[in-house]
Formats: structure tokens, sequence, C-alpha cells
């Protein structure tokens, strides 16, 4: 009898509740708590103290907690500006991007700590969102640890854009060229494996490390090429790195022991994965 009530109040026009996207809000009570204890920390204690209580609260995602985030971007000690640009990796929403983007863009200190610098361009390629590409090609040219630059060829990879593919090609062609022995033979480009990643993921060809065919490719497929929503046909090897390297650091660190297993049974050589992933 109630299936025979519920469709005659689909007929009759009775709305439909949408299932609730995402995860549901955090608790009053939880993020009562969460700021409480960021403005104690901020407020009362060292660096440790500030450090701490991003870590574990900054997974709270309230616009209360982003507040203090954000006050760590601006924090004088490099290690809670570290844990705050870590947070922020995993915040959802356009303002915790442009936090990032502001910081990226203006803080001097984060740009010259090489580590620190490769953390807030990962965490600002983890948003995924083409808002990011100008943000990400600013000082593109200019001499950079590998580091950095690996973190900035991975970053454009994961935002599903026909620009990145455009600006991945322009750095290849312009950044970081290497000429052999006395000047004999062609420059070449030192971080070609980590380019080819990239331009994999974004266009499903693979061309490996043959810079030239994925410039010839481009030439003769880019103005009628557009990127897909999801990755696909990705070779399998980079496809577990892939999805390793944008995954928080727990699941990291399953995959990484997942690895060691596999290499005890004479799997896959994850050595031989691309340079700076996990």
């Amino acid at each position: 009898m109630l299936h025979l009530l519920l469709a005659a109040g689909l007929w009759l026009g009775a709305p439909v509740q949408d299932e609730p996207e995402g995860p549901p809000p955090p608790a009053p009570e939880v993020v009562e708590a969460a700021e409480e204890a960021l403005e104690t920390a901020f407020d009362d204690g060292e660096a440790p103290e500030r450090i701490a209580a991003i870590e574990e609260h900054g997974g709270v995602h309230a616009p209360e907690v982003l507040r203090w985030l954000e006050k760590g971007l601006k924090d004088k000690d490099l290690g809670v500006k570290a844990a705050a640009v870590e947070a922020l990796r995993w915040f959802p929403g356009d303002k915790a991007l442009r936090a990032l983007h502001k910081a990226y863009g203006k803080d001097k200190a984060l740009r010259e700590d090489e580590a620190l610098c490769a953390a807030a361009i990962t965490a600002i390629g983890q948003h995924g969102s083409p808002s990011s590409i100008d943000v990400l090609l600013e000082d593109a040219l200019a001499a950079v640890p590998a580091k950095v630059q690996v973190a900035r060829i991975y970053a454009l990879g994961h935002i599903r854009d026909k620009r990145s593919v455009e600006e991945l090609l322009d750095l290849l062609m312009k950044t970081g060229r290497v000429r052999g022995p006395k000047g004999r033979g062609g420059a070449t480009q030192p971080l070609m494996k980590e380019f080819a990643t990239s331009l994999h993921v974004l266009t499903g060809e693979d061309f490996g490390n043959e810079e030239k065919a994925w410039q010839d490719w481009w030439k003769e497929h880019g103005k009628r090429f557009e990127v897909s929503e999801e990755p696909a046909g990705l070779e399998p090897k980079i496809a577990r790195f892939w999805e390793r390297y944008w995954s928080k650091a727990e699941e990291k660190a399953e995959g990484e022991e997942g690895d060691r297993r596999r290499r005890r049974r004479g799997g896959d050589d994850p050595g031989e994965e691309p340079e700076g992933g996990a």
C-alpha cells in the first residue's frame, strides 16, 4: 500500500528531495571545539602549539576554522605556514583556494623556502581549478629548484583544462634546457619524464619521453582537442602513481606499503615511476 501512495504522490507532483552532495557539515560542537583550540594556540601558544592545533583541527571544514588557517599562512614560523598550507590543500571551496593563491603570490618567505614553495604549489594544484593556472605560471620561467618545478608540472597536470596542456608544452620547451658535453647535441629537458606524466594524464596519449612526438601531436590535434573530465586510458603504473600523489598522507603510506609488498612478490618497481611522487 505504501508504494502505491508514494507513486500517487509522485504522479500528483509531490516534490522529490535531492540527495545532498558532499559530506555533511561538521557538528556545531565540533566547530566550537576546533575554534576554541585554535584561538588558544594562536593567542597563547608557541609555534609547536599552533602547528599541533592546525594538524588536529584543520580538517574541520567550517568558516570559523578557515579564518585561523588563513592566519596560519601569515605566521612568521615556517612550520606553522607549512601546517596551514597542508590543511588548506584539503579544505574545500573557493575561499581556501584564494587564500593559497594570495599566499603564493605575496609571501616572499614562502616562495624562498624550497619545500614550502613546492607544498604550496601542490596544495593549489590539489583543488584542480583553472583559476590557478595563471598563479602557477608566476615566475615559471625563472630558475627554481627541481622540486619546485616538479610540483608545478604535476599541479598543472591535475587541472583538467586545455590550457594546462598548452602551458606544459610551452614550459617543456622554455625551462631547464641542458646541452650535451661541449655543446654537442641539442638541448634536452631533464624533467621530461615528469612533463610526459602530466601530459599523459591530461590527454590520454602516451608518447613517453619523446619530446618531439608530443610537440608534433599537439600541432596536429591541438586546435580540436578537448580535455576529458576524468583521466582515461592511463598506463597502469602512471595511474597508480598519480592516484597516490594526489591522496592524503595516510593513503600514501598505505600505497607505499602496498608497493613494498609487491616488490617482495616480484611485482612493479615503484622506483621506475616518475620522480617527485610518493
